[in-house]
Order: C-alpha cells, then sequence, then structure tokens
C-alpha cells in the first residue's frame, strides 16, 4: 500500500475544471433521503430571509419527515407557514418546466385551486431556459447565502428512505399510495463562503430563466443543524457547473474536465457511485488504469434497472458495453462492477440514485452530474469537490467512504475502516463483508459477465438520445456524416 501523501499543488483550477475554489467552515454528507430531508427541514425552520429551491422535480406534497405522521405538514403548507410567520423570508423555487411531465410535479401554474405558493413572498418558477432536449438538472437549496445542500436529491417523491434500507418500508410510497424500492443517493452540506458560491450559481440560474434579480443579503450566521456533526472543517470546496449554451449563456462544461482531472490522479483506488454510467470518455481513462501494472483499484456501484425502453437502449445497453471493455483491459484483476441489494430471499435491489466519485482518501466529488453525456454539455450541472490537502482532510475523505461502503454492506463505518487498513486493498475489504461477516441480506452483488469488448462502442443512436452538447443542425450534421463509433 502506497503511502498518502498530500497533492504539492491544487488539482483545483478555477475556469478551468471548477467555477472557484472557497472555504467553508463545515462540510457534511448526508446519506440518503431520510437523513437530508431531515437536516433541511431544520435549516429551513431555522432560515430568516431567502430560501432558494432548484429542482429537475419537485412535488409540494412530498413530507420531509414522514415518519411523523399527519403532525408533518407537506412541503407546500411548511414553506407556507415559513413565510407567514417570518416577514422578511422570501422563498424562490424554480423547478425544470418538464417536470409537470415526466417527474412528479403537481405545481401547474395554471391551477384555479388556491396553492401553497399563493402568497406575495414566495416566487414558483418552471424552468424552460435551456437548449432543445436539455433540462434543468441542479439539486439545490440555499438558506440565507450562508448554508447550501446539493446533490442527487430532487424535492419530489419517491426520494426519501433510511440508510438501512428496508425492503419493504410503510413510508416508502408515493402519493398515489404505490410503494418504490429502496433507494440510495447523497446530498452534501456546507456553509461558508463555498454556501455564497453555489447560492450566487442558483441566482445566476433564476435570472437566466427570467426571474427578477434578488439583492445581496448582508452575512447572517448559517443555520446549521445542530444534530449533524460536520465530516470536516475549516477547509476548501471546488464548485463545478455544466451549462449548455443557450443565447447569451456560453457553455460551461468545468464538470467534464474535473472528472478527467481527478481520474487521472488516482494512484490506489477509484469509488463511482452513479445512476448511469455510458461515457467512453470515463471508461477510457479507467481501462488506461486497470492495463496497468501498478494502476489503481476501480470499484464502480452502479444502478441495475431502468426505467423505460429509452433508458433501457441507451443508458442500461451503454453500461454493459462500457463494463464488458473495461473487464477486457483488466489485466491484473482490479475490477470490480456492484449493485447493492437490502436482502438475498428473495432478492431486492437498491435504486442507485447517487452521483459521487472518490478518489484514493485525496478527492471527493459530490453533485447532480451523472456519468452520461448529457450531464457534460446539455444538462445544467452542480457538483462540489474536496482535496485532501491535509491529514484531518484525507482522514474524512476516508472516513466518508467507510461510511458510504459500510452501509452498502451492512457494517459499521469503523469496522469497514479497520478491514481496509489490514488488507490495503478497497476490494480485499469488500469481499470480506460480502462474504457473510455483514448484516443479513445486505450487500454488493457482483454484475453478470458479458461478452469482451474490445472496442469503445456505444448503442447506435446514442449520440442522438444521451447527447454532449445542444441539438442544432450543426451537431446532426455531424453525427450523421460522421463514421460510427
Amino acid at each position: 500500500m502506497r503511502d498518502s501523501s498530500p497533492p504539492a499543488k491544487s488539482l483545483f483550477t478555477p475556469g478551468e475544471n471548477c467555477h472557484s475554489v472557497a472555504d467553508f467552515s463545515r462540510f457534511a454528507l448526508l446519506i440518503d433521503g431520510a437523513a437530508y430531508f431531515t437536516a433541511l427541514e431544520t435549516a429551513l425552520a431555522n432560515a430568516q430571509r431567502r430560501i432558494v429551491i432548484l429542482g429537475w422535480d419537485f412535488n409540494s406534497l412530498i413530507k420531509l419527515r414522514p415518519q411523523d405522521g399527519d403532525e408533518s405538514p407537506s412541503l407546500g403548507d411548511y414553506l407556507r407557514a415559513l413565510a407567514d410567520t417570518k416577514p422578511e423570508l422570501e422563498i424562490y423555487v424554480l423547478v425544470w418546466r418538464n417536470s409537470i411531465f415526466y417527474g412528479a410535479n403537481v405545481d401547474i401554474p395554471l391551477s384555479l385551486t388556491p396553492r401553497w405558493c399563493d402568497h406575495p413572498r414566495i416566487y414558483f418558477k418552471l424552468d424552460d431556459a435551456h437548449p432543445w432536449g436539455a433540462c434543468h438538472h441542479q439539486k439545490i437549496v440555499c438558506i440565507d447565502d450562508a448554508l447550501a445542500f446539493t446533490g442527487g436529491i430532487d424535492l419530489t417523491e419517491g426520494r426519501w428512505d433510511t440508510s438501512e434500507h428496508q425492503p419493504e418500508h410503510p413510508l416508502r410510497v408515493k402519493d398515489s399510495g404505490e410503494a418504490y424500492r429502496p433507494v440510495h443517493d447523497v446530498q452534501a452540506m456546507v456553509d461558508g463562503a463555498a454556501a455564497q458560491v453555489i447560492a450566487a450559481i442558483a441566482a445566476d440560474r433564476w435570472r437566466i430563466a427570467g426571474g427578477e434579480p434578488w439583492a445581496p443579503l448582508s452575512p447572517i450566521e448559517a443555520p446549521w443543524p445542530e444534530h449533524i456533526a460536520p465530516h470536516l472543517t475549516d477547509h476548501a470546496a471546488a464548485v463545478a457547473r455544466t451549462l449548455p449554451a443557450y443565447e447569451a449563456q456560453a457553455d460551461v462544461a468545468e464538470i467534464r474536465s474535473l472528472n478527467q482531472a481527478l481520474l487521472l490522479a488516482a494512484e490506489r483506488s477509484i469509488y463511482i457511485e452513479s445512476q448511469y454510467f455510458a461515457l467512453p470518455e470515463i471508461a477510457e481513462v479507467l481501462a488506461w488504469h486497470l492495463g496497468r501494472h501498478d494502476g489503481p483499484e476501480v470499484v464502480l456501484v452502479v444502478n441495475v434497472e431502468s426505467n423505460g425502453m429509452i433508458e433501457q437502449y441507451v443508458m442500461a445497453n451503454n453500461r454493459d458495453r462500457m463494463f464488458a471493455l473495461l473487464r477486457h483491459a483488466d489485466k491484473y484483476n482490479r475490477l470490480r462492477t456492484y449493485h447493492p441489494i437490502s436482502c438475498t430471499e428473495p432478492e431486492c435491489q437498491i435504486k442507485t440514485h447517487s452521483k459521487l466519485l472518490i478518489v484514493d482518501d485525496r478527492y471527493l466529488r459530490v453533485g447532480s452530474s451523472n456519468f452520461n453525456a448529457r450531464s457534460l454539455g446539455l444538462d445544467t450541472e452542480c457538483d462540489v469537490a474536496l482535496e485532501g490537502s491535509s491529514d484531518e482532510a484525507r482522514k474524512s475523505i476516508a472516513r466518508m467512504q467507510a461510511m458510504l461502503l459500510g452501509e452498502h454492506l451492512g457494517v459499521a463505518p469503523a469496522k469497514f475502516a479497520v478491514a481496509l487498513s489490514r488488507s490495503g486493498s478497497l476490494i480485499d475489504a469488500i469481499e470480506t463483508f460480502n462474504q457473510g461477516e455483514g448484516q443479513k441480506g445486505r450487500r454488493l452483488n457482483a454484475y453478470p459477465e458479458l461478452p469482451p469488448e474490445t472496442e469503445m462502442s456505444l448503442a447506435p443512436g446514442s449520440s442522438l438520445l444521451d447527447p454532449d452538447r445542444p441539438i442544432d443542425l450543426g451537431y446532426l450534421w455531424e453525427k450523421l456524416t460522421s463514421p460510427s463509433p
């Protein structure tokens, strides 16, 4: 096992692979919807001047504390009550317009019935300020420009679950009463100047979507939930974006550059959690690592089931092609591809919706961007990243990885950390608990073997169904006239 030493120079370069690098006092990784929703409600209750919510989807009928039953109001009613009781508080909610068709958004602007957002200090907008085929995909909440959340979790149905991921849970139901399967996700919470950067990104998005710009706030103490112990303090975070070219807005591909920089820096291990894995440019870097005799281990935890025929054809098909290629490149048995389950008899799959990358104990990136093409150039995205530039930061990144893998394997994070320290191998530590030492039924199941791939090929039509930039006549001509990949 190599010594883990701090980077000689920061990997983060504002203007290239991130928007900016900013300090914070506290950072926490909130694992799964129940933890995020509880922390968010506590923070919202302490808001003083401004709440900003951005999302791909939004459902005002969900409850942030469904475990409290009727004592917990719906999200819309809760926001309305906050506005009613706090005369200086303004609330802004911006949601992708097509969420009313593709998501669970029930807040149609033309509704004739009274709504929670019919309030002089609540501003609700649907965002259609993007190229054809694109969507607003950032999942951001900012409070008083002092505390920010960003990650993979929208404030909508189908996102709440506890970290136990029980095969059946009476509270894991949609508005219709339909139960949904366990779901794993992560959201980052940060304060300080880093939160101000994310708040400014949210403000820009509100303005681009046609909203009136709002005035800067004077400094306000961050409403950090007291029950959440930060995982890292007094450090800095990089904030990276994807923005498509649209009208006067230039394209921004910071996340694409950040992914490449982080993966190329790997020495011992690469750990990825992603809803999708369908990017040849990512697979190429991983294949290069796997072909080196002293390259890092690569562990991929990727969602196994798809929603609908198009997602199955593009995302699942291309995931399988990328996995097969990586197995072909894996000359030293350093690759594992997994999906999490919460029980074995019968098998209950856990939906992986997180978007997370950990490299060694030196870098952690979490946000809204998937490992698919549209997250790199077509949709709006926002990620945050940490760099292990101190002993404490590296220990923190290692602890957060142990938390994630401990959950998947049904063991305490400290127990997983001991196994990793003993073996020096992320794969060996995972397999130790996959063989039955963890909580009954919890494990990371290996993806089935697939025919080997020797070329970086995508399913026909992928460039049109999962484009990496806006689809215009030039893009169509390029894809129709270029040789098939």
